[in-house]
C-alpha cells in the first residue's frame, strides 16, 4: 500500500478524502480502493471485506488516518509531486472510461447486428399471416371481425400527399394561410441583463452553479529503443 509521511512523522497510506468516503492508495501503484461512509461506518467493496467478518486493510487504515490527523484543517497539503501523480491516476482512469466505452461499443454493435438479423426473420414470418389476414377480410367484405384470439379491422387510409415544391404551392391562393408573427423570449439579452444588474425579474429562476474544474492529460509518447543503429 502505498505510505506518505504525515506532519506528525506517522506514515500513513495515501488517502483522499471527500463527503462521500475515502480514497485509499493501491499497493505498490496498483488501483485505489473506496471507502465509503454510511450510517452503519465505513464500509469497503474489496474482496476480504465482502469474505471476511472483520475489517480490510483499507477500512483500518482510514480509521488510523482519521486517528492521527482528526481535524480536516490538520490534513497534509498537497505537494507538487502529489498533485502530479494525481493527475497521472486521472489519466489512467481516463484511458480505463475510454477502453469500457469502445469495448461497449463493439460489444452494442454486435447485438444491434444479431437483434436485427433476428428481427428481419420474424417480420417476415410475421408478413405472411398478415397477407393471409388481409385477403381473407377483403374476401367476406368485413370491416371487422372479432376471432377468439383477437380481433382484425380493415380500415381505408387517407391518402398522403407530399409537397415537393413548397414555392409553387404557395402560389395558389386556396392553400395559403398566414400565421401570426409568435413571440419568443430572447435568452441572449436576458442573460445578459441579469448577469449584468443581478436583478431576478418575475417569472425567471437565477440557478448559481459551483465554479468548474477541469483537467487535461499531457500524452507521452513512448521511445523506441536504441538498438544502435544511426
Amino acid at each position: 500500500m502505498e505510505l506518505t509521511q504525515s506532519g506528525n512523522n506517522v506514515l500513513l497510506p495515501q488517502i483522499i478524502e471527500s463527503e462521500a468516503g475515502y480514497l485509499v492508495g493501491g499497493e505498490f501503484g496498483g488501483d485505489a480502493v473506496e471507502v465509503s461512509r454510511s450510517e452503519s461506518g465505513l464500509i469497503c467493496n474489496c474482496f476480504i471485506a465482502q469474505v471476511s467478518e472483520g475489517e480490510c486493510e483499507h477500512v483500518r487504515a482510514v480509521r488510523e488516518f482519521i486517528a492521527s490527523i482528526p481535524m480536516s484543517q490538520d490534513r497534509p497539503m498537497l505537494s507538487q509531486a502529489d498533485a502530479d501523480y494525481y493527475l497521472s491516476k486521472l489519466g489512467k482512469l481516463d484511458g480505463a472510461l475510454a477502453a469500457n466505452v469502445q469495448s461497449g461499443s463493439e460489444q452494442i454493435d454486435r447485438i444491434k447486428l444479431w437483434l436485427e438479423m433476428e428481427d428481419s426473420k420474424i417480420q417476415r414470418k410475421k408478413d405472411y399471416y398478415i397477407l393471409a389476414l388481409d385477403n381473407w377480410m377483403h374476401l367476406t367484405g368485413e370491416s371487422t371481425k372479432q376471432l377468439v384470439n383477437g380481433i382484425l379491422k380493415v380500415r381505408a387510409q387517407q391518402p398522403e400527399i407530399i409537397i415537393d415544391d413548397e414555392t409553387t404551392v404557395l402560389r395558389d391562393s386556396r392553400f395559403k394561410r398566414t400565421i401570426p408573427e409568435k413571440q419568443v423570449i430572447d435568452k441572449t439579452a436576458l442573460r445578459k441583463h441579469v448577469v449584468g444588474t443581478g436583478e431576478e425579474i418575475e417569472g425567471i429562476k437565477v440557478m448559481i452553479k459551483p465554479h468548474k474544474f477541469s483537467y487535461k492529460i499531457t500524452h507521452h509518447e513512448k521511445e523506441e529503443p536504441n538498438n544502435g543503429n544511426s
